[in-house]
């Protein structure tokens, strides 16, 4: 489905230039420059929904109403089984139903939400931030591409250094360009590491196995790369130790397996602002739900903030609220119903 990144092109039927990035069309494919594009007005255009969002009872601490509900999905909408209930499914197309914009907000590559994207099944637009806030794209179920409205890949000069330190350390890193994950596996732990990664996003042929990421690197910046390896506050020390201040983001991965490296100025609630601009509403008007060190900022960034039972400390000490209920409790469906969002 989310074939619509290759060499760091998107599908797309319209031509457009920023004062970002330069796009020229070739073949129902757009290629942006590899700084970031942003363009809202033909999203807006294309469903009227995402500019004129349903008001609902529940007023947020910005005396605002909820326009939008964004869900982060390992360890908050999905269960320890990395898959949607069919409580959470019901909650969601009802959240849907009365108008408001439901919003996949996730570390996750394009790939790994294709298969919930289709369960949702929503009749409206689903804006969705991936890669930790480094894409942001509007997808619709049964499509086959998905619209680009903002992306940030790591520079060249990050990516040396990473892949520069991972190799000392003798950790597996994972290379998110395209629709393609590149690993370099060197033992069999490397090669254990990247099947428990797949089996997380449930993706039987996630990975695409070089002997270089000079392969990788040829097709162009990467969106994120993530070092994997059962040391993850050793790999975050690593990192913070070894890069220089302003080169990348480094972020604490959930489940603790593995470590990720952004652009610098990429997170969710960079992709959150993102995507609201896309859609006519401001975040003050939105409701969002996570549980890791990623969601900080986009929890920092919302109307209302919530984290799950089972989030991590950091989380909860910045969160507007939190539920009792975990992941595996269908927390976020019961804390929809407790907001009177849904029934």
């Amino acid at each position: 489905l989310y074939s619509f990144l290759e060499s760091s092109a998107f599908h797309w039927a319209s031509v457009f230039t920023t004062g970002s990035g330069a796009v020229a069309m070739s073949d129902r494919r757009v290629h942006t420059s590899p700084r970031s594009i942003l363009h809202t007005d033909r999203i807006r255009s294309r469903d009227s929904m995402w500019a004129a969002a349903a008001s609902t009872s529940l007023v947020l601490p910005s005396g605002r109403t909820v326009k939008l509900a964004a869900f982060d999905m390992d360890g908050t909408l999905l269960n320890a089984q990395h898959t949607l209930s069919d409580a959470s499914v019901r909650a969601l197309r009802e959240l849907s139903d009365a108008g408001i914009i439901v919003s996949l907000c996730t570390g996750r590559s394009s790939p790994a939400i294709e298969a919930h994207v289709e369960r949702l099944a929503l009749p409206q637009s689903l804006p969705c931030v991936v890669y930790n806030g480094a894409l942001v794209m509007r997808c619709e179920a049964g499509s086959q591409s998905c619209e680009p409205i903002f992306t940030e890949p790591l520079s060249d000069d990050a990516v040396t250094r990473v892949l520069a330190l991972a190799e000392q350390a003798g950790l597996v890193a994972q290379y998110y360009v395209g629709d393609e994950i590149y690993a370099v596996c060197k033992t069999d732990a490397h090669r254990a590491l990247t099947r428990r990664y797949a089996t997380l996003v449930g993706l039987d042929d996630a990975h695409t196995f070089v002997d270089s990421y000079d392969v990788a690197r040829a097709r162009g910046p990467p969106l994120k790369l993530l070092l994997m390896g059962d040391e993850v506050d050793e790999t975050v020390e690593l990192l913070n130790r070894g890069l220089p201040d302003g080169v990348a983001k480094v972020v604490r991965g959930s489940p603790p397996f593995f470590v990720e490296v952004l652009h610098p100025e990429v997170n969710k609630g960079l992709g959150l602002r993102r995507m609201c601009e896309a859609c006519g509403i401001e975040p003050d008007e939105c409701v969002v739900f996570g549980d890791g060190d990623n969601d900080i900022e986009y929890v920092q960034a919302a109307g209302l903030g919530i984290a799950m039972s089972n989030a991590r400390d950091v989380l909860k000490a910045v969160a507007d609220r939190e539920t009792e209920f975990s992941n595996d409790d269908d927390g976020v469906a019961i804390e929809l119903r407790r907001l009177g969002l849904i029934r």
